[in-house]
């Protein structure tokens, strides 16, 4: 069933997901770069991904969203405690946001080539880009997962499974 609301419970799975994988691997884990596999730690994906959540939540009073706008080599990258807490903020966010109307508009500003700076703008609405901010999450979890199984650590349930491909593997079931 499709509706236009705000879709809240997804996205609150998404940072309970966030905060089980963080509870689950240890520091030298999260900062570790596993070469040559991966050019980045567990908590760069991590930061990243609250980048995208962050740029979202500052731009809707503007109207205008970045996701250009990086926090690059912050805490985050290094520290559970401080991304757990990030996550927590976002958690609050998303349920004050969700009172919001879904059609809101946002203009979007992000680049778009890798061999040159590029800045698209575009429009969107704040439903959109929820969906985006959580479906660019669930990627970079599925990332998370094979780190988390290079470091020799147990994978999470549904981690990193896209909510279509869980939709599909019920049916298979």
């Amino acid at each position: 069933m499709l509706n236009n609301t705000i879709p809240l419970t997804g996205q609150i799975e998404t940072v309970q997901q966030a905060k089980e994988f963080l509870l689950g691997i240890t520091a030298e884990g999260y900062q570790k770069v596993l070469k040559p596999h991966f050019s980045s730690s567990a908590g760069a994906h991590m930061r990243h991904i609250l980048d995208h959540y962050l740029a979202l939540k500052d731009g809707i009073a503007s109207g205008v969203v970045n996701y250009n706008k990086r926090n690059r080599h912050s805490n985050v990258e290094s520290c559970i405690t401080t991304a757990l807490s990030m996550w927590a903020e976002i958690e609050l966010w998303l349920e004050e946001v969700s009172e919001l109307d879904a059609d809101l508009p946002i203009s979007i500003i992000c680049e778009t080539s890798v061999n040159e700076t590029q800045n698209t703008q575009t429009q969107s609405t704040l439903a959109r880009e929820l969906v985006f901010v959580s479906s660019h999450a669930i990627h970079h979890f599925s990332l998370l997962g094979v780190i988390n199984s290079l470091l020799g650590n147990g994978s999470l349930s549904g981690f990193g499974v896209a909510p279509s491909t869980a939709s599909y593997l019920r049916k298979q079931a």
